[in-house]
């Protein structure tokens, strides 16, 4: 049997120190389940420590490796919390502190059972701690590791081993691993053998039946690990494209159903974070970075999904209340109940973005509440950019305009390039770049030619004036023949063809259709065949057109004494 074999098999004896923190309750420990944690001195600190521990390593048996389930592990487990208490872990990201102070404790654990400690009598007690001059803090001789007295928070009173030290346990048992053992201890090298074991959900004789070079660690973890890595993967992808095929299935105009179809996607997300974590962490059973790393990017991605969450939902909330038809569609309740949902949409959002910067290790809170003058100064001075910026978000939630669409904004026509933080690109008909900044872009007027629904076409015919009203008729008639039931019509606007008013030079007849779908260049081909068609019927009906008249007057200067007066035709 190789050494792995023989280290799996040792670890039967101690899985509770691999399993997660918080599948822990500590419910078994020998001083209680309700007792604090004795940690009112370094003494009894360190010994809380390496006592908790070595009942993590005893409590176990052969009896889960033959039947792994969660009540066995459940039963068998030890107070592993309690150990945990004995470390500062206040610096530590919310999201990464179970991993992170599981690390530490094992390798602190390795380090002072590979050390000489000192006799108990020589490590500050109760007694050092009482008097008037009590020991604060404590470093264990001949290294770097240090149990000092917390001053504040919630643990204000208590000794633990120093963030420092939580932080450099790694680096610490790195250098003395291979010193042999200085006091009995249950397991051997736990901080090596959780590197390849798996959690309760997969038997250890199923990993020992593997093929040995799938137990080899790289970075850190065996590559079977890695795989199953690819595989919950390649299932948690395969169940987003799924839902979204299901949300997507159907097509409607109702804004209500597109959110609930927008909102199937961050809610699966969000579903789903906390199960692939469990996964790859607790059956999986990453460690060290890799876990951390799992933790953050799951925490990550969950609150911003449920920050998108929170913005489709509350539109969502909105169009569901303005299907009673108690409230018009277009009236001034809906409008407010509209930019009601926006605004808690925004600060709900906002709630979830600091609630997870905090979590993660980012006080976006303390950040804000500690900006003073200088900030304020740096703001002022950066005002414009941050006008940009806040007209960058209220576009990406407003939506005036998407890359691609073409849009008429301050006189510029053209196609939407990029929408960037700062400014939105333009590339103009005439095929030049414009750029226009976010701040203008957020107040202005903005056509949207992209999503037009259809092509508007409206003329005006000038038949000559002393055309009689019989062929007046005749031309309404021709016009209305050529564009019955036109390429392009949708039923609910028909053309529409009147002889609508008396020019000083002509009768005019005012014609005016749709075309859909809105594209350009056929819509301009059959505006060309209804030209043609009314150029040919007008002829053999003897219907004649006429160009607009202009008169143009030429006045000589006042101050000559005579004046010319001229009157030229000029026909356009």
């Amino acid at each position: 049997m190789n050494a792995i074999q023989h280290r799996i098999r040792q670890w039967t004896r101690g899985l509770l120190l691999l399993l997660s923190i918080v599948a822990a309750p500590g419910l078994h420990a020998a001083d209680g389940p309700l007792e604090p944690v004795d940690t009112s001195s370094p003494r009894a600190t360190l010994n809380s420590l390496l006592n908790n521990v070595d009942r993590v390593l005893t409590a176990l048996g052969g009896e889960y490796r033959s039947a792994p389930s969660y009540e066995l592990a459940s039963r068998s487990m030890v107070p592993v919390e309690r150990a945990l208490a004995t470390l500062d872990l206040n610096e530590t990201p919310p999201a990464t502190r179970v991993e992170s102070g599981l690390d530490a404790g094992t390798y602190l654990y390795e380090v002072l059972s590979r050390i000489e400690l000192p006799p108990p009598n020589e490590i500050p007690g109760k007694t050092a701690v009482s008097g008037p001059n009590p020991v604060v803090r404590w470093t264990i001789p001949h290294t770097e590791i240090t149990i000092a007295r917390v001053d504040k928070g919630a643990q204000a009173g208590q000794y633990l081993f120093t963030a420092d030290s939580v932080a450099r346990a790694e680096k610490f048992y790195l250098k003395i691993r291979d010193f042999p053992y200085r006091r009995p201890v249950p397991l051997e090298h736990p901080a090596e053998l959780r590197k390849y074991l798996p959690g309760w959900m997969i038997p250890i004789a199923s990993i020992e039946r593997l093929p040995a070079w799938t137990r080899e660690v790289v970075f850190g973890q065996a590559v079977w690990k890695w795989g199953g890595f690819a595989l919950v993967l390649l299932v948690f992808v395969g169940l987003l494209k799924l839902v979204h095929r299901l949300a997507y299935r159907r097509t409607t105009d109702k804004l209500a159903y597109k959110y609930l179809q927008q909102l199937a996607l961050p809610v699966a997300i969000i579903v789903s974070m906390q199960p692939v974590a469990y996964l790859l962490t607790e059956q999986i059973n990453f460690i060290g970075t890799m876990a951390r790393g799992v933790n953050l990017v799951t925490g990550v991605i969950a609150y911003l999904c449920a920050t998108w969450a929170a913005w489709v939902g509350s539109l969502l909330a909105a169009e569901l209340i303005l299907l009673s038809p108690r409230i018009a569609e277009d009236s001034l309740d809906a409008q407010l109940l509209r930019l009601s949902a926006r605004i808690v949409g925004i600060v709900l959002g906002i709630t979830m973005i600091f609630y997870g910067a905090n979590q993660i290790g980012i006080p976006l809170v303390g950040v804000l509440a500690g900006v003073g003058v200088g900030g304020l100064a740096i703001a002022l001075a950066a005002q414009d950019s941050l006008k940009n910026l806040l007209g960058s978000l209220m576009i990406f939630m407003d939506q005036p305009y998407k890359p691609g669409e073409r849009i008429v904004v301050q006189g510029h026509d053209g196609f939407v390039e990029q929408i960037g933080l700062r400014s939105t690109k333009i590339r103009m008909l005439t095929g030049a770049l414009t750029t226009i900044p976010n701040e203008k872009m957020a107040s202005a007027d903005i056509e949207n030619i992209g999503r037009r629904q259809f092509i508007r076409r409206q003329t005006r015919l000038r038949l000559a004036y002393d055309t009689p009203p019989e062929k007046v008729e005749r031309a309404l008639e021709i016009l209305r023949e050529i564009l019955d039931n036109h390429q392009g019509m949708q039923p609910e606007l028909p053309p529409r063809i009147f002889f609508d008013e008396f020019n000083p030079d002509s009768l005019n007849i005012l014609v005016s259709y749709w075309y859909h779908p809105p594209k350009r260049w056929e819509s301009l081909a059959f505006d060309e065949q209804v030209n043609m068609a009314i150029m040919r019927r007008f002829a053999a009906e003897g219907i004649r057109l006429v160009p607009p008249v202009s008169t143009t007057r030429l006045i000589q200067d006042s101050i000559q004494p005579t004046s010319l007066e001229a009157v030229k035709q000029d026909h356009s």
